[in-house]
């Protein structure tokens, strides 16, 4: 497993060299994609690559948090064609993933808000057909399309999210894998037997992983649950290491959403002692990246 998070980029070749201290000082070696990906010529991306490989450095998502189920229809197709493009140079950098959310039918056009429409069959057989367009004559070498889990739409829960990767049924399509985003009240105070469903039914389809830890907010008028330092909430993180650990040694695993270096650094730490607990590790930097065959053998 190779850890990191997702507010730590190299916007240019150069930078990976002044961010691998960084890195090192806190045991990771997995870093997200250049906000700036969609800009860059191939050379430029796959020399990028190349220099994070040289360094020990796994890529392992790059991102479009575009809403692509805007009704626009003139807006919707630049946005898959712009996707298409960062997929393109995201395969050609060695990056393991590019990764969406379902997005929404809200007015907002912000891809997280909620909408009736989102949970709908109307819904589900509306988007595969945007992700069969985004991936239709795309071959991809080194990366596949993940779909994050979130609860404003039916890409949810792991039963739906399983039917709806065999409806697509592209060998290049999977989940971007956050079992917090997947929590539900049934499984709140059993995130284990969450863990086990989510992994009999997507293991093989797993591109990349968040982890975090989530608490319930009592004195709040209606449900809210919050992300939490790691070990401070609900989520059984040792049983969730032990099973991200099964996706080979490459698969990469990103903190996200704290407020500042330091308490990134706490989380790290804490993440170091759970794998520790767990009988695994992080890979640290420096250490020989392999090739992504794995991502592929689904």
């Amino acid at each position: 497993m190779r850890l990191g998070c997702t507010v730590y980029r190299a916007e240019s070749e150069a930078e990976l060299d002044e961010l691998a201290d960084k890195l090192d000082c806190y045991g990771l070696s997995a870093l997200v994609a250049p906000k700036t990906l969609e800009t860059f010529s191939e050379d430029q991306a796959a020399s990028y690559g190349e220099k994070a490989r040289s360094l020990g450095i796994v890529i392992g998502e790059a991102g479009f948090w575009e809403n692509l189920l805007t009704g626009d229809l003139e807006l919707r197709q630049s946005r898959i064609e712009r996707l298409r493009r960062v997929m393109r140079l995201a395969d050609i950098m060695g990056c393991r993933s590019t990764n969406t959310m379902v997005g929404t039918k809200h007015p907002s056009d912000r891809p997280l808000f909620p909408h009736a429409y989102n949970f709908t069959r109307e819904c589900r057989g509306e988007f595969r057909d945007i992700v069969l367009r985004v991936l239709d004559g795309l071959e991809l070498k080194n990366s596949k399309y993940g779909i994050e889990p979130w609860y404003t739409n039916f890409f949810y829960q792991p039963e739906d999210i399983k039917a709806f990767i065999d409806d697509v049924g592209h060998p290049l399509f999977g989940v971007h894998m956050d079992q917090a985003n997947m929590i539900s009240h049934a499984s709140f105070y059993n995130t284990r037997d969450m863990i086990h469903r989510t992994f009999a039914l997507l293991e093989e389809h797993v591109v990349s992983v968040h982890i975090k830890d989530i608490g319930w907010q009592g004195d709040h008028f209606g449900l809210r649950w919050n992300e939490v330092f790691i070990g401070d909430g609900t989520m059984d993180l040792e049983e969730y290491v032990r099973f991200i650990s099964r996706l080979g040694p490459d698969i990469t695993v990103y903190c996200e959403h704290f407020a500042d270096e330091g308490e990134y650094a706490i989380n790290f730490a804490r993440l170091h002692q759970v794998a520790r607990k767990a009988g695994k590790s992080f890979l640290p930097l420096g250490t020989p990246v392999s090739d992504n065959r794995r991502i592929h053998a689904g």
